[in-house]
């Protein structure tokens, strides 16, 4: 199945947040195991999930990469590659955030441990 079919228009995702979706925003920068399972405790039953994804000026990614990567998770229905114009239910973006941090801390051990 390709699942960029769920990367939807800034204007769907209005639509959709209008009628009750739940909108989470992230940066998903990079999109982690723990992205997967966070997103998937968000997940209700015939509640659409729509996942508006951040860009800041420190994100490596482009933004259609990371929501093609978003759009294959099981519990997103729709993923939008703009936080413009919407009011997220949910932000991610400070939990992203530590989430990178603790990565390149993980890197950067893993790095001197293999110099010593």
């Amino acid at each position: 199945m390709d699942t960029r079919g769920k990367i939807i228009s800034a204007v769907e995702a209005s639509r959709l947040a209008a009628t009750g979706a739940l909108v989470v925003s992230g940066s998903f920068d990079p999109m982690l195991a723990s992205h997967a399972a966070r997103i998937s405790g968000l997940k209700r039953e015939g509640v659409p999930l729509v996942v508006a994804i951040a860009t800041t000026a420190d994100t490596i990614l482009p933004a259609r990469a990371r929501a093609e990567l978003v759009a294959g998770l099981r519990a997103v229905d729709y993923v939008v590659e703009s936080v413009e114009g919407l009011v997220p239910n949910i932000r991610l973006e400070p939990e992203d955030a530590a989430r990178l941090e603790k990565l390149i801390e993980h890197v950067h051990a893993r790095q001197q441990a293999a110099s010593s």
